[in-house]
């Protein structure tokens, strides 16, 4: 079973990507895309999951950076995932009264159209599991995420809106990267 490292926390889509596409994937989360790319190139994984393009956005800004610098490390594949962005929020809460969305910044770049039509202020986070999990934390009636169904169900959220990325055929695209050969 290889170990495969991921940014973000449990239910973050980078997981989700790793545990569908590599059989067996013991995913592990790192605070940040340098974070993947150290954990690789020292041995604490087998394998690195960096997402590069979103059908949104476009080009992954940060995550580019991190592999640019990867040089001893080797991209052995490529494939794209759908990403299927919900609005999370304590059950209970009404959509009226949320006044604040914290997510990644890559996430909440794809949703742009929901949040102003809905009149809800974005703010950034690291991760979009993880924002999920200060929500459900601080119980504050009027923060939401911008996150996964799963990181939902983990940290006992209501989903209160599916699908809320402006485009209808949201995916992103990973690499997944190993050590090199010697050079």
């Amino acid at each position: 079973m290889p170990k495969v490292a991921y940014q973000g926390s449990v239910g973050a889509f980078s997981q989700l990507a790793a545990e569908s596409r590599i059989a067996g994937a013991r995913a592990t989360g790192f605070a940040d895309f340098d974070g993947v790319v150290r954990a690789v190139r020292s041995g604490k994984a087998d394998l690195g999951l960096v997402p590069v393009w979103n059908s949104t956005i476009g080009e992954i800004e940060t995550s580019r950076a991190a592999l640019h610098s990867a040089t001893d490390l080797e991209e052995v594949d490529r494939f794209e995932f759908p990403i299927c962005l919900c609005l999370l929020a304590l059950p209970g809460t009404a959509v009226r009264t949320i006044r604040s969305v914290e997510s990644h910044p890559e996430a909440l770049k794809q949703c742009v159209g929901f949040l102003a039509t809905h009149r809800l202020t974005p703010k950034v986070a690291d991760d979009t599991a993880e924002s999920a999990r200060r929500i459900s934390l601080d119980r504050n009636y009027t923060r939401a995420a911008v996150a996964s169904e799963r990181a939902a169900e983990h940290h006992g959220l209501e989903v209160l809106y599916r699908d809320i990325a402006d485009a209808r055929d949201n995916r992103t695209a990973f690499v997944v990267i190993a050590p090199g050969a010697a050079r």
